[in-house]
């Protein structure tokens, strides 16, 4: 039915829950500064994540106006979302404290701040077998995600699924997000995807649906339990190819490989 298969992963295939504000994954967090010689209570280091990333995409937005011509910028300003790597919040906010760190780091931290929030990461039930019958059908399966590589590319190694995709490409790496048309066109050139024979299998309308239809893909709506709650009111006017009400790979499997 289609030669290639892009999916969504966090609220598709992989179902996660994280608790970023308590106080006490925070303290935790202001703890292992203070080992670096940064010096930040719990609260004041929440707070200055938060104003480190609003700033961080304030320069993304600056620089991503500054080399693209006001024509281009004109057609993709709709779909325009742009993307950090979280890495360098980290690294800015020892700055702040008069602290030089290396990236690799920062990198470690991010991979302990994740490790700390998550309160479970698991697949979704089906989500191995829907994947194991593309390969066996000698489909290519490619993973087209909003999410930062440093918390992801473990948490695919984790579940066991990296060797599924033939190809990886995730916001924080590219700088864009879906439904960003610049993001999906990355993969589309990378490994020269034909769109009239893809489909974009994800949970979220606005980015992965409406994302994926902007550059031709065939589009499959799931709507689970992190779906957007605007999602959710909305089922009835979505255009999409395939639209489930609720989470079930066993039926997305019927409908999207015949």
């Amino acid at each position: 039915m289609f030669n290639t298969y892009i999916f969504d992963l966090y609220g598709t295939l992989v179902d996660i829950r994280t608790d970023e504000e308590s106080l006490e994954l925070w303290g935790k967090m202001s703890l292992l500064y203070e080992y670096k010689g940064a010096s930040y209570t719990p609260s004041e280091l929440r707070d200055a994540f938060e104003q480190s990333i609003e700033n961080a995409f304030d320069e993304a937005t600056k620089k991503d106006r500054s080399l693209t011509n006001t024509q281009m910028l004109d057609s993709i300003s709709k779909t325009t979302k742009l993307e950090i790597q979280i890495e360098y919040v980290y690294q800015e906010l020892f700055r702040n404290k008069g602290v030089e760190v290396t990236i690799d780091v920062c990198v470690q931290l991010a991979e302990v701040f994740r490790a700390l929030s998550t309160r479970y990461v698991k697949l979704y039930k089906g989500a191995v077998e829907l994947l194991q019958s593309l390969k066996e059908k000698n489909k290519k399966v490619y993973l087209l995600s909003n999410a930062q590589a440093v918390f992801t590319r473990g948490e695919l190694q984790l579940l066991g699924i990296l060797p599924y995709f033939d190809g990886i490409l995730l916001s924080s790496e590219a700088g864009y997000m879906k439904p960003d048309r610049r993001f999906y066109q990355r993969l589309l050139d990378t490994y020269h995807i034909d769109p009239s024979t893809a489909i974009m299998i994800g949970n979220d309308y606005r980015a992965d649906s409406m994302g994926g239809a902007n550059v031709g893909l065939h589009t499959c709506y799931i709507n689970s339990n992190l779906s957007p709650s605007e999602d959710g009111n909305s089922i009835g006017e979505m255009k999409a190819d395939f639209i489930l009400k609720s989470m079930d790979l066993g039926k997305v499997k019927q409908l999207i490989l015949r």
